[in-house]
């Protein structure tokens, strides 16, 4: 598949910018061929323009100069490139059908354009949209409703009851709607809560590989339109994602917390239970949120990578500060006796 590098400007927004060409395809500007068009996010990827064989470059207007091809200008042109690269790839589905090995319930109703790969397993009271493609090894439990265009990766689990809107990609090992993690003490041992809600995920929503979004102990786990899950995510019942959130991997989210809309989680994140997490909020990797944030901005915690000897000198003064702190105020307490019109 090829297209003129004209045609790409006009379905992306961008002007060009020299000689037209033929596109057959995005590349890595430092690895880049002829028939490839890479892209500069960075000026000091710049000098990288004139070393490559990438016929053409997506470039911000102000950098123009220093590209000696043809280009597509763009104000993002990490986006621009995106754009071209899912035109240029476009996402190929199975062939329409149900293979012998899947395990259907007599109830469900398989609309024409659905795909059932083999070792399917869908229980009694199913409800599937148009177009919706269901891999090798999912098992999608009683009354699960699933709206058109979902794409299912191969060993999904979804749990009864869940529910799941259009234009969703679920990548494999997932798992939606098993039991939250709630358990009430019982003299020397623990008694388990019933997990009576459900999982409501919105439409155009990426959940990655092996993620697991349990269900509500009442009322329903909840991911809003627009939410972005990377991998290895653990999402724990009756937590709420606000939509156009995007988490990265291995976070980890305890019950009842709420995430407002369009923030920026990212990798290794811990988020307490019952926490309540504002609108338009960045935490940034590895940062530990224990109380509610009430205000949008960037929030950071946990120590910088150091030479191991200075981490361990710097860990045990930490465990000091308390009392460092006690000894200062005392100290300030005396200053201010021994001079009274000091602050």
């Amino acid at each position: 598949m090829a297209i003129k590098l004209s045609q790409l400007a006009e379905r992306t927004g961008c002007r060009m910018n020299g000689s037209d060409c033929l596109i057959e395809n995005v590349a890595d500007i430092h690895h880049a061929e002829q028939g490839q068009l890479a892209f500069v996010y960075n000026p000091k990827y710049l000098d990288a323009i004139n070393l490559s064989k990438a016929s053409a470059i997506i470039i911000k207007e102000e950098w123009l100069s220093k590209c000696n091809k043809p280009a597509l200008i763009s104000d993002n042109p990490r986006l621009a490139f995106a754009k071209v690269a899912s035109m240029l790839n476009p996402t190929v589905n199975p062939h329409s059908g149900v293979l012998k090995t899947a395990c259907i319930a007599d109830d469900v109703t398989i609309p024409d354009s659905v795909s059932i790969a083999e070792n399917v397993v869908i229980c009694t009271g199913v409800k599937l949209g148009k177009n919706v493609v269901i891999s090798a090894g999912v098992v999608i439990s009683e009354n699960v409703a699933i709206e058109n265009n979902v794409y299912i990766h191969p060993n999904v689990s979804v749990g009864k009851g869940s529910k799941i809107g259009h234009n969703c990609n679920i990548y494999s090992g997932v798992v939606i709607g098993a039991d939250g993690f709630g358990y009430v003490r019982d003299g020397d041992s623990y008694l388990k809560v019933p997990q009576l809600g459900n999982v409501t995920i919105g439409s155009n929503v990426d959940i990655g590989a092996n993620t697991t979004i349990d269900r509500g102990a009442l009322l329903d786990t909840i991911i809003h339109d627009g939410v972005k899950l990377d991998n290895q995510i653990q999402v724990a019942h009756n937590v709420e994602i606000g939509e156009n959130t995007v988490i990265s991997a291995c976070a980890a989210i305890g019950g009842s917390a709420k995430i407002g809309k369009n923030c920026l989680i990212g990798g290794a994140v811990g988020i307490r239970d019952n926490v309540e997490i504002t609108d338009n909020v960045v935490i940034t990797g590895r940062t530990f949120v224990t109380s509610s944030i009430k205000e949008s901005g960037s929030y950071s915690s946990s120590m910088l990578l150091d030479r191991t000897k200075n981490w361990k000198k710097n860990v045990i003064r930490l465990k000091h500060l308390d009392d460092m702190a006690k000894r200062l105020k005392v100290l300030e307490n005396k200053v201010c006796k021994s001079n009274p019109g000091s602050d």
